[in-house]
């Protein structure tokens, strides 16, 4: 019987010591997402909104039980995010995937306009035009308050799905 005790604690003790119990952090090369000017930045910006449309219509025919309806997402009104809820009953891989869709998106967004933050007056991002952009993407606070609750219904959507997809955390 002993044996059996030993060589649990030793596994557990080992998988113990394996695991990490910090999440490990992204290294962001700012050089990456710096361009030469607004015009430059603007094509970044657009077309990172196209990919999230390519992107949430092939979710929503891998996932389609946890959507109501297939409509396509409108990438120029995020305000109409909540118009494409995963369904509270949709299973937590579902829900998990879909946080790491649209944090990605919101996180490459971040990055694209604070280490570029000269350019963002020039910039137009749909139904933002009386926003202070500058100041919206100088720091991850400022940016997580735009986007959940002046520029999308990211907030909406979550209160709604049951889950939270933890926007702080991916930027």
């Amino acid at each position: 019987m002993k044996p059996f005790v030993y060589g649990g604690l030793l596994v557990v003790c080992g998988l113990s010591a394996c695991s990490n119990p910090q999440q490990t952090q992204v290294k962001i090369d700012p050089k990456q997402y710096q361009v030469q000017d607004a015009t430059a930045l603007q094509q970044r910006i657009d077309a990172l909104n196209v990919k999230l449309a390519q992107d949430f219509k092939q979710f929503k025919q891998v996932e389609n039980i946890a959507f109501a309806h297939q409509f396509p997402l409108d990438v120029n009104n995020l305000q109409t995010l909540n118009q494409h809820l995963v369904a509270s009953t949709a299973l937590k891989p579902t829900k998990i995937a879909y946080c790491d869709m649209m944090n990605g998106h919101f996180a490459e967004l971040y990055r694209l306009g604070h280490y570029n933050l000269d350019f963002l007056k020039d910039v137009k991002l749909p139904r933002a035009e009386q926003e202070n952009l500058v100041e919206n993407f100088v720091n991850a606070e400022s940016y997580y308050d735009f986007i959940l609750n002046r520029y999308t219904s990211y907030r909406q959507v979550q209160q709604t799905m049951g889950y939270g997809c933890n926007l702080k955390a991916a930027l």
